[in-house]
């Protein structure tokens, strides 16, 4: 069910300087985007098949939300390309993962899902179905 990993999320405080720090690094960031509605913008950098995604929170906690921003400067999550969501959501549910209240939603490429770390050994997972 999983294809691949999309991306590895990093929540940054300061996202202008993160980007030009990694930019120095040798990544090139290919795209920023802004969710005014989750307020948050998102910064990628793609390195093979694989992103790395910085988020950075601009507004107060939304809702559930709340979970993936819990971890600040370090990795957040990890997100697995899936080719149906909605499959692959019933199937990590089979397996005892809690799908996080809201989800599935818009995500910035396509429709995603968030599992409780605490239903997942304590690793945030996303699914995307791009």
């Amino acid at each position: 069910m999983l294809k691949k990993i999309r991306h590895i999320g990093i929540i940054v405080e300061d996202f202008e300087r993160a980007i030009e720090r990694f930019e120095g690094f040798g990544l090139s960031c290919t795209e920023v985007k802004e969710n005014k509605a989750h307020g948050v913008r998102v910064a990628f950098f793609p390195i093979g098949d694989t992103l790395i995604e910085f988020l950075n929170y601009t507004s107060p906690d939304k809702g559930h939300d709340s979970v993936v921003r819990s971890q600040k400067g370090a990795i957040n999550h990890i997100c697995f390309e899936v080719d149906n969501l909605e499959a692959s959501i019933r199937d990590f549910e089979k397996k005892g993962a809690k799908l996080v209240e809201g989800d599935p939603r818009p995500g910035a490429h396509g429709r995603i899902a968030f599992f409780y770390p605490e239903t997942t050994e304590g690793v945030l997972i996303e699914l995307c179905q791009v």
